[in-house]
């Protein structure tokens, strides 16, 4: 899957900035702003669909325990 996201360059400066402010960009980083923004996406990409499983393997557990009528 790929997965592209399109921010209009009258608003990419402002978004890029907002992120890096929201995450702590850290100009010593080596990276650029832009960099270090579309780097935050992926990771909070990454830790939505880590969450996600997460979740699913809980309700899965839960399902199959209280389908084995453990009291």
């Amino acid at each position: 899957m790929t997965l592209t996201i399109n921010i209009p360059d009258a608003v990419a400066p402002q978004v890029v900035d907002n992120i890096c402010i929201a995450t702590g960009f850290d100009p010593a980083s080596g990276e650029t702003k832009a960099q270090w923004a579309k780097d935050q996406v992926i990771r909070t990409l990454k830790q939505l669909a880590t969450q996600g499983a997460a979740k699913n393997a809980m309700v899965t557990t839960k399902t199959n325990l209280d389908a084995a009528g453990i009291n």
